[in-house]
């Protein structure tokens, strides 16, 4: 957009600025429009984000050019708004068609695993629909299901095999005794738990003792408050076996003590709206991910590889000329390797579908005639919303990757949570009173407790069902118990959404979405539990829903929780993706 500076655009400004405060009063979650000084992006600035070089309806958005440095904090953030209006762009001939620029030829579909545990990539075909999948758990160091421990840590869960014993527990007198032995699980009011064997009679289990993860902060400079965190409790995690009693899973460490998790957490959960819809997800890569990966073999990729991400026009130079031998020819190898994960639900399921991103998508279908078990049964086509879009990619001097995330006004609400206002520091108290996708008007919670678990064969619950869901980390940063403590990082990433918002065409369907934040490692360097920056407490309530904590100061997990490398593991997808052909 050429926007001049004059009488004409001024007005114009103020009438988007009016239409962005007018659809907020009326939208679920709003983003201020208040903040003082932060991370606001220019009109200029976003222009230049548009093809044309002006802001349209639906207009052509370019990718970030991710061979540049990025200058913290709002140069991180400033990137993630370009790439996510460039991913959920109309994708141009040029692209080869389709529905956006992340599902056009220019990208690939990742499949889920095989038997093997392998993955592959799906071309895009424009006019046909994508294939999405059960929206799955998020993974952890190992690229296993993962609960939270009440003391913060990670707890894997390995997938059970067939015909495998039940663990044993081990007793708080020492004794160990055979899992099979619990017939009966009880929730005190405290929401931890009391085991009881067939005729009724209290087995209390040896807990786990944990020492409570506590992020403590150091300033770097005044305003960059950095958390300090032991790197094994990041880097490492516990591993665990589910044995579950009357649909309650209780989680058990090798010798046979439980662990202590978050009220309601299971491994491998599945999200449903309150109206009864399941969440589906697809992963989608660039075509530099594709080709960097197929450049490297057919064999899996060890988690102790050398091997990087392209950070640099050299490097992914390299890349252009491995796909140029392939027949392929890369049309962005400046936005370097970039990798989408995104959450989407039923169109007809939603009040308002065309306040959303849609696609058409094929999806697995439920027998769901028993309330506690559904099966799968086929697949259907059917016209999707998009609710939530993590963007993920490979920046000048970060092989870690930058990940920043989205979601809907209307998928949520907030935890109550701080910001420096044009008038002040300004609190905005948690009020779940509204149209909520995930959360019934007013409720209390307990939120974020998955009532359902995919089994590997089933949907599994007492009955399967909605849980009421509540953003705890809003803007993706931890208060410590005081609001007024992330209220710094919030108004960076707070100024940056109502500056692109209210920039936006007015019926732009983009401008109902937001991002929560962005984070990243100092200098690039491995994640190690005290270098991760930015918004470092980032959790999408559609995609990490039951690891995000129940409130703002509770232990949570964070991207670099599960990604721990800035090689290209980090990518949980990439290390066992069969090349292209």
């Amino acid at each position: 957009m050429s926007l001049r500076f004059g009488v004409q655009q001024a007005l114009r400004g103020a009438a988007l600025l009016a239409a962005l405060s007018l659809a907020q009063t009326a939208a679920a979650q709003a983003v201020p429009t208040d903040a003082a000084g932060g991370c606001p992006i220019s009109p200029a600035t976003v222009a230049s984000f548009f093809e044309s070089g002006t802001v349209t309806l639906n207009g052509v958005v370019k990718p970030a050019d991710s061979t540049v440095a990025l200058a913290p904090n709002c140069g991180f953030f400033q990137w993630t708004e370009q790439m996510f209006l460039w991913l959920t762009s109309p994708a141009p001939a040029t692209y080869g068609g389709g529905s956006h620029v992340m599902f056009s030829p220019q990208f690939y579909t990742v499949s889920p695993e095989d038997s093997s545990g392998r993955r592959n990539f799906i071309p895009n075909s424009p006019g046909r629909p994508i294939n999405m999948f059960l929206r799955a758990m998020e993974l952890g160091p190992h690229g296993l299901p993962i609960v939270m421990a009440r003391t913060g840590q990670i707890v894997e869960v390995p997938h059970e095999t067939p015909g495998q014993k039940p663990p044993s527990i081990r007793l708080a007198n020492g004794k160990l005794i055979p899992g099979t032995q619990v017939q009966n699980v009880r929730k005190t009011e405290q929401g931890t738990l009391e085991l009881l064997d067939a005729r009724g009679k209290l087995l209390v289990p040896k807990v786990l003792k944990l020492a409570p993860i506590v992020r403590q902060r150091a300033l770097l400079s005044a305003d960059r408050p950095v958390p300090i965190v032991p790197m094994k409790a990041f880097t490492s995690a516990i591993q665990a076996r589910k044995l579950v009693i009357k649909g309650i899973p209780i989680f058990i460490d090798p010798a046979g003590n439980v662990i202590d998790v978050e009220p309601g957490q299971a491994d491998s959960g599945v999200l449903i709206s309150q109206n009864g819809s399941l969440i589906y997800y697809i992963i989608a890569v660039n075509d530099v991910f594709a080709f960097h990966r197929t450049m490297q073999g057919a064999a899996v990729i060890p988690g102790n590889t050398n091997i990087a991400f392209p950070t640099s026009m050299a490097d992914v130079n390299a890349v252009v000329s491995f796909a140029a031998s392939k027949g392929h020819t890369i049309q962005d190898p400046k936005a370097l390797a970039i990798e989408t994960k995104s959450s989407w639900m039923d169109a007809s399921k939603v009040p308002n579908p065309n306040d959303y991103i849609q696609v058409e998508a094929v999806v697995p279908t439920f027998d769901k005639s028993n309330p506690n078990n559904w099966v799968p049964n086929g697949q259907t086509t059917l016209k999707l919303v998009m609710l939530g879009l993590h963007v993920v990619g490979s920046t000048s001097g970060h092989g870690e990757m930058v990940w920043g995330t989205f979601e809907h006004e209307g998928n949520a609400p907030n935890a109550t949570y701080a910001y420096n206002s044009t008038s002040g520091l300004k609190t905005v108290a948690q009020n779940t009173s509204g149209s909520w996708l995930f959360t019934p008007s007013g409720s209390s919670g307990p939120f974020n407790a998955t009532n359902n678990s995919w089994t590997g064969t089933a949907i599994t619950g007492t009955p399967v069902g909605p849980s009421p869901v509540l953003r705890a980390k809003p803007w993706g940063s931890n208060d410590g118990g005081n609001p007024a403590n992330a209220a710094g990082l919030n108004t960076q990433v707070i100024s940056a959404n109502a500056s692109v918002i209210s920039q936006l065409n007015a019926a732009d369907v983009r401008r109902q979405y937001f991002q929560l934040g962005t984070t990243w490692t100092i200098g690039g360097a491995p994640p190690n539990g005290g270098n991760e920056v930015g918004t470092n407490h980032l959790a999408n309530a559609t995609m990490e829903t039951f690891v995000q904590g129940a409130t703002p100061s509770a232990p949570s997990a964070n991207c670099f929780s599960c990604h721990t490398t800035n090689k290209v593991p980090v990518s949980h997808v990439y290390p066992r993706l069969t090349p292209l052909p």
